[in-house]
């Protein structure tokens, strides 16, 4: 392996001390240890080699590994999530925290692990006491070694792959993405209708944006959004008229069905009369000059 290539990554990662389940491909792994996620989807991830994808420690071990290959690696903090510093932890009134966003609808409550956004930072809640609320703003896991088993399971190199990798790492999903080439250098991407009201879209975009021109060498990306009224559509079939639909008999000549029709012609002529008898007998009953021959 080496830096810049595109690969499939399945992987378990744990903290040393505790044996605790930090992050998985494996579904299976996931059940064992009772962090289970019915949204989730567990498969191998798709990340470019030594652009930061992953961390350090792993991102350098990648360029001795081999396709299949299983390996298991100890990361220590400064390669891992960083150390850990004690300044970054906070304590803030309650007040402050039920009036989050997050908080504001009365559904959810502040709870111990609870991550939090304050001021464009991500908080977690260490400890709640008293009115009061500890928020440690150092990663999750700062300052502890953890421990990958991981295996490359695929070198990803047609062009057309990557850029689906790259919609999958930036935002999660490939299939309901559309694209094609303009030419070498420029790519035309037609977005999903699920991106449009997502919050998450607009910094999935620049990260998409930038691994295309980083790393596949694209320096014109257009990205299109579709609006397609499709009750225009519906209303354009109601209004044509059964007779004029085409079926695969209108391909061919049937004497009969023209029989059929001339038949039908004369029998709708002499239903019509027939009625209108019956609508002009009607008032002949109640008619003025028998009133004056009872006079």
């Amino acid at each position: 392996m080496k830096d810049g290539d595109f690969i499939r990554l399945d992987f378990d990662v744990y903290v040393k001390e505790t044996d605790q389940l930090i992050d998985t491909t494996h579904e299976e792994v996931a059940k064992e240890h009772e962090v289970h996620s019915e949204g989730a989807q567990y498969k191998p991830i798709p990340i470019i080699i030594g652009v930061g994808h992953v961390v350090k420690g792993l991102d350098n071990d990648l360029l001795n590994a081999k396709i299949g290959e299983d390996r298991e690696i100890e990361v220590p903090p400064e390669d891992a999530f960083g150390p850990r510093d004690p300044k970054l932890v906070e304590v803030m009134p309650m007040n402050k925290i039920i009036s989050l966003p997050e908080f504001r609808k009365g559904d959810r409550y502040p709870q111990e692990g609870m991550d939090i956004r304050i001021n464009n930072r991500i908080g977690i809640i260490s400890r709640i006491f008293a009115g009061r609320v500890r928020v440690d703003f150092n990663k999750r896991y700062a300052g502890r070694t953890v421990v990958y088993k991981y295996a490359v399971k695929e070198l990803i190199k047609e062009r057309d792959d990557k850029i689906r990798a790259v919609f999958e790492s930036s935002y999660g999903g490939s299939d309901e993405f559309s694209f094609k080439f303009i030419s070498d250098d420029e790519v035309e991407i037609v977005l999903p209708d699920m991106v449009k009201l997502d919050s998450n879209w607009m910094m999935a975009k620049f990260k998409l944006v930038s691994d295309l021109r980083a790393h596949m060498g694209i320096k014109s990306v257009r990205l299109v959004e579709e609006y397609v009224k499709k009750e225009e559509e519906d209303h354009h079939l109601e209004d044509v008229e059964p007779e004029h639909m085409h079926t695969e008999d209108d391909d061919q000549d049937n004497p009969k069905d023209e029989k059929k029709e001339e038949e039908e012609k004369p029998k709708q002529k002499k239903a019509a009369p027939k009625k209108d008898k019956k609508e002009e007998e009607k008032p002949k009953k109640k008619v003025a000059p028998k009133k004056e021959k009872k006079e």
